[in-house]
């Protein structure tokens, strides 16, 4: 699996357009409000970048179903998918909201994971699993979810086994959940950035 420290820009090209700001802008690191040069000024002049670049892996979702779905098809207009990009990221929706993860979190995992679902690695499309679960190399290809809202789950179960030591709301579907409760690692990532080095290790 691909490490976890893309997903803060991930987040931002998500989150931006809704806080009134042009995605290409610079995100700057700072609680302090920042007040972008007169000569790209956007219309918002001022924005809290700890909120654009939130690392929480549970809670609400800062970005709206349709700002993950218009993010996917601008870099990917074919995802290779078993299910269409609404029915995917309303999966994502539905599921995180169930487990209290973030829905643009986990999307924007998935993303990543698939190269915006271009996949090209040992997981290929009809799996249905959104994260590499089970795909530790040497053409070892992983888990094999039988639709797009299973493997969703999986995806969000597995989030929840890292950053909570809650056990799931949902019947456990993601057969390496045991492997993380079972680790150190169980309940101790409650952010992304702690996910890096740590995510599917060893689950």
């Amino acid at each position: 699996m691909k490490k976890t420290i893309i997903f803060p820009l991930l987040l931002a090209f998500l989150l931006l357009p809704s806080m009134g700001l042009a995605a290409t802008h610079k995100v700057i690191k700072t609680t302090k409000p920042y007040t972008f040069p007169q000569h790209d000024a956007p219309p918002m002049q001022k924005v809290y970048t700890s909120r654009v670049l939130d690392l929480s892996i549970q809670g609400d979702p800062l970005a709206t179903p349709q700002q993950c779905i218009n993010h996917l098809l601008r870099q990917n207009p074919y995802p290779a998918i078993t299910v269409s990009p609404e029915e995917l990221v309303n999966y994502y929706y539905e599921e995180a909201k169930i487990e209290g993860i973030r829905a643009d979190a986990a999307f924007a995992q998935a993303l990543h994971e698939t190269g915006y679902f271009r996949y090209g690695g040992d997981v290929v499309a009809p799996q249905n699993n959104y994260c590499g679960l089970g795909a530790t190399g040497q053409d070892t290809k992983g888990v094999w979810f039988p639709d797009a809202q299973t493997g969703v789950r999986a995806h969000i179960q597995h989030l929840l086994a890292y950053s909570s030591t809650r056990r799931p709301v949902m019947p456990i579907v993601d057969p390496r959940y045991v492997l993380v409760k079972s680790s150190d690692k169980f309940g101790q990532c409650t952010t992304r950035n702690r996910l890096d080095g740590r995510w599917a290790v060893p689950g």
